[in-house]
C-alpha cells in the first residue's frame, strides 16, 4: 500500500512538473512573440506600467483642473491601462514638440495627445487608426475682417474669394501654433497670406482677440472651447466658422517596429472607444457636445454656452 501511495505521489509530481514546464515554455514563447512583434508592448507588460505622453495643454483632451491632470486622452489612457492590467503613468512634456522624440527614445510608450495623423510624422512613428475625427477650422477677428473688406463671410472659400477680388490677400495675417499641423498646412490653404507662429494655442488665439492677427487656423474643438471659455472678452470680437475646411484625424503614436501593439490598439479603438460610444462619453465629461458626423463637426451644446 505504501509503495502504491509513493508511486501515485511520484506520478502526480511528474505531472505537476510537466505542466509547469509547459506553462513556463508557453509563457516564454508568448513573451518572445510579443517581444519580436512589439518591443514596446513587451516593455509595458514586463514593467507593469504604461507610460503615456499627453498634450501639455489642449482642452478637453489634456489640461489641469484643480491641480490634477484630466481630459479625454487621460481617461482613454486609464481605460487602456485597466484593460492591460498595468499601472498608468501620465507624462506631461514641457511642449507638444517633445512628444515624438520622447516616444522614439523610449521615455514614453504611447502618445495620446490629440495628435494629427500626418504623412511626415508617419515617417518617424507608427500611428493607429483614428480615434477622433474632427477638422481644421478658422477663428476670425470681426473688426479686422471688416477692415479687409471681408465682413460677414462664413467660410474659408468665401473669405479667400473676397480678398482675391479686392486685392487684399497679401494683407491677411494668419496665426498658427508652432510645431503643430496647422503651421504646415496654413500656407497651402491661405496662399499669399502672412503666417505667424506662436508658442502655444492660447497665445495664437490671444493674438486674434487683440487684433495682432486676422485669424487663427486650428482644430475646431480647440477654437470652439477657447471661445466659450473666453466668451466675456471674445464673443463680440471674434467668431469661429461653423464647419471645418479640412478633415483632421487624431491617432495614437508609438515608436516604429511595434506592429502587434498597433493592431491591438486598433482593436481597442474600434471595440472599446467607438462601438460603444465611449469617446463621446469621455468628451461629455468635460464639454457637452453633439457630434455632426456628416460634416465632421462638433457643436458645444446650448446648456454649456448658457452657463455664462
Amino acid at each position: 500500500m505504501r509503495r502504491y501511495v509513493l508511486r501515485a505521489l511520484a506520478a502526480l509530481a511528474l505531472v505537476a512538473w510537466a505542466a509547469g514546464a509547459i506553462f513556463v515554455s508557453g509563457a516564454a514563447r508568448a513573451q518572445e512573440m510579443v517581444s519580436s512583434g512589439s518591443p514596446t508592448l513587451a516593455r509595458i507588460l514586463q514593467s507593469g506600467t504604461l507610460k503615456v505622453g499627453v498634450n501639455p495643454q489642449f482642452k478637453p483632451f489634456s489640461f489641469e483642473r484643480d491641480g490634477k491632470r484630466v481630459g479625454v486622452d487621460v481617461d482613454i489612457a486609464a481605460l487602456l491601462a485597466e484593460k492591460l492590467g498595468v499601472k498608468l503613468e501620465v507624462v506631461v512634456p514641457a511642449s507638444f514638440g517633445e512628444l515624438i522624440p520622447m516616444v522614439r527614445d523610449g521615455r514614453i510608450d504611447i502618445i495620446m495627445a490629440g495628435m494629427s495623423i500626418t504623412f511626415d510624422r508617419a515617417k518617424v512613428v507608427d500611428f493607429t487608426d483614428p480615434y477622433f475625427e474632427t477638422g481644421l477650422s478658422v477663428m476670425v477677428n470681426k473688426g479686422r475682417m471688416a477692415r479687409l473688406g471681408a465682413a460677414l463671410v462664413k467660410d474659408r472659400e468665401a473669405l479667400l474669394k473676397r480678398l482675391k477680388d479686392n486685392g487684399k490677400i497679401g494683407k491677411l495675417t494668419v496665426a498658427v501654433t508652432k510645431g503643430k499641423a496647422p503651421e504646415r498646412v496654413a500656407p497651402r490653404f491661405f496662399p499669399g497670406a502672412r503666417i505667424v507662429s506662436y508658442p502655444s494655442n492660447e497665445e495664437a488665439a490671444e493674438a486674434v482677440l487683440k487684433g495682432k492677427a486676422d485669424l487663427m487656423v486650428h482644430d475646431e474643438m480647440f477654437l470652439k472651447v477657447w471661445l466659450h471659455d473666453n466668451a466675456k472678452r471674445a464673443q463680440f470680437v471674434v467668431e469661429v466658422f461653423e464647419k471645418p475646411f479640412k478633415p483632421d484625424y487624431y491617432g495614437f503614436a508609438m515608436a516604429k517596429g511595434n506592429l502587434d501593439l498597433v493592431q491591438m490598439l486598433n482593436t481597442f479603438i474600434l471595440a472599446e472607444l467607438k462601438a460603444n460610444g465611449r469617446i463621446l462619453e469621455f468628451m461629455n465629461a468635460y464639454i457637452p457636445v453633439k457630434a455632426q458626423v456628416s460634416v465632421r463637426s462638433y457643436a458645444i451644446t446650448e446648456d454649456y454656452y448658457g452657463g455664462d
